[in-house]
């Protein structure tokens, strides 16, 4: 659990030495009270030497001390090639406390424990089981005394774990709550503990497209109350993409790209932070707006493999999927995007909006409102609100005059306006953004666009390009044979229409033969099948 780091300046080596003496005298309650007294400044000060103290506890004693077990898992997890041993001892750790044998836990250790637990379901990917757990947990929190919570120094950071469960589970409101809760518990004496509350507050507003909010906790966190190593740490990984995100809404690739590779996590321990598909969409992001996405698809990709199995894995397609349909998109291809969003997103009002995107850019516009339609009424976040408000009135401004369109580019221009948001409308299609834009200058909403960059970032598709549903379904036969008789079969027409429809398929492709074909099929994502 990479929060356990929140890049405080180096503390006293009491908590280490109290935990060595401990050990060696096998004084495992001595222990189990410098853990939980050191319980952060252990893994983020002296995490070399911990570990190999606590390499030294037999297994038994961890399975019954789960704060041992909770921190030897949260040390091993620093290390890129023990992922998997440190999870072992997560799961021992939740089973210990689980058990019976711990019914007598201190209220102050049963909220370390349930919190380390809410953090390792989160690592294991068992969202639910992790928001639960964080639930758990904020009881546990709000029914201490105020003799309790005094004793815990750490409380600030405790919240931001449990913030950080309630984030990656979309319990946006409670990841706020409790990470409000850590800031305002942190310390007011430099350097402050509460950086991870701090960055978390600022990353979700920053994401969610909540500008202002974003602004004010950055400011908050360059004054000399934080250190450069916090902001720049694993705690600070929140702040930093605040930062980014901020300066992407101002297409300043440059000062993103900047303020991006400032994480140390981007060049020790990217390999274990359970954070980096936020990095790597935040990357991916900076190389659509610097107009390069085809490098980005790349880098998007090296970082899903750099990841191994986990960068497969369904929780991990599916965060960055809207970001490799924006990058297919700006690529001028639709197909591929649609093929993406099939494969990966599943049904909400998120995969709606992107559907939407989707079907404007392929001229389908009953199927985009449509999609659009059946996002309205959901609970939005500023940012989802803005981007769709911004393709129905792309849509609406492509077919015939209707009362409900000059609605539509005014409600989109009061977004924009009150958010400070500019992304959405950037992430038009190039001859709708001339035409939103257009639309918002005759309804005096000029300003909302001043700063849109001069090329758009969403590619114009050719009509005489796209692959009919014909031509698709041909395609999908001739990934699977050659024969021409076969694949008339399948699609119950002639092979002389089998022949002209591939020759249309070869021509937009770009290709001459079947290997061809079949190699820029799968390279573009055409078939979700095939994928």
């Amino acid at each position: 659990m990479d929060d356990a780091t929140d890049g405080s300046s180096a503390g006293s080596t009491a908590p280490l030495q109290r935990l060595s003496a401990a050990v060696a005298s096998g004084d495992w309650t001595e222990a189990t009270d410098a853990v939980r007294d050191g319980w952060y400044e252990l893994a983020a000060d002296h995490a070399d030497e911990a570990r190999a103290i606590l390499d030294r506890v037999p297994v038994s004693v961890l399975r019954a001390h789960p704060l041992l077990a909770m921190e030897f898992g949260i040390l091993l997890n620093q290390l890129r090639f023990q992922r998997f041993r440190a999870l072992r001892f997560f799961v021992m750790a939740v089973r210990s406390a689980r058990s019976t044998r711990t019914h007598n836990l201190s209220p102050v250790d049963r909220l370390l424990i349930r919190s380390s637990e809410s953090a390792a379901f989160r690592l294991l990917g068992r969202t639910e089981l992790s928001v639960s757990a964080a639930r758990g947990a904020m009881e546990v929190a709000h029914a201490l005394s105020d003799e309790e919570r005094a004793s815990i120094t750490e409380l600030p950071r405790i919240l931001a774990v449990l913030g950080m469960s309630f984030h990656y589970g979309d319990h946006h409101e409670e990841a706020l709550h409790a990470a409000s809760l850590g800031l305002a518990e942190a310390s007011l004496t430099p350097p402050s503990n509460g950086m991870s509350a701090l960055a978390l507050l600022a990353g979700i507003h920053a994401l969610r497209g909540d500008l202002d909010e974003a602004r004010s906790y950055i400011e908050h966190g360059r004054t000399d109350l934080w250190t450069d190593r916090q902001r720049n740490g694993y705690s600070g990984i929140f702040y930093r993409v605040a930062e980014t995100r901020l300066a992407i809404e101002r297409f300043d690739a440059s000062r993103a790209r900047r303020e991006l590779d400032s994480l140390v996590a981007m060049t020790k321990g990217r390999h274990t932070t359970e954070h980096w598909a936020l990095v790597a969409e935040t990357d991916a992001l900076i190389e659509l707006v610097a107009g390069s996405p085809g490098h980005g698809l790349a880098r998007l990709d090296e970082a899903v493999e750099r990841r191994g199995g986990d960068g497969g894995a369904r929780r991990a397609r599916a965060r960055l999927a809207r970001i490799r349909s924006l990058l297919h998109l700006s690529l001028s291809n639709p197909d591929g995007a649609a093929a993406v969003l099939a494969r990966d997103l599943s049904d909400g009002p998120a995969a709606r909006i992107e559907r939407a995107r989707v079907a404007l850019s392929l001229g389908q516009t009953g199927t985009a409102l449509n999609d659009l339609r059946a996002v309205s009424g959901a609970h939005l976040s500023t940012r989802q609100s803005a981007e769709a408000a911004a393709i129905d009135a792309a849509v609406l401004l492509r077919i015939s005059a209707t009362p409900r369109r000059t609605a539509a580019v005014q409600r989109l221009g009061a977004l924009l306006d009150r958010s400070g948001l500019r992304l959405p409308l950037a992430l038009l299609p190039d001859p709708d953004l001339a035409r939103v834009v257009a639309a918002l200058e005759a309804e005096g909403y000029a300003h909302v666009a001043a700063e849109l960059p001069k090329r758009a970032l969403i590619g114009d598709v050719e009509p005489d390009g796209l692959l009919s549903k014909r031509e698709l379904a041909v395609l999908e036969q001739l990934m699977h044979t050659s024969s021409i008789a076969q694949i008339a079969a399948a699609n119950v027409v002639s092979a002389n229409t089998v022949k002209s429809q591939l020759r249309s398929i070869y021509r937009k492709l770009g290709v001459s033969n079947r290997e061809d074909a079949i190699a820029v099929t799968v390279e573009r994502h055409l078939l979700a099948s095939v994928d």
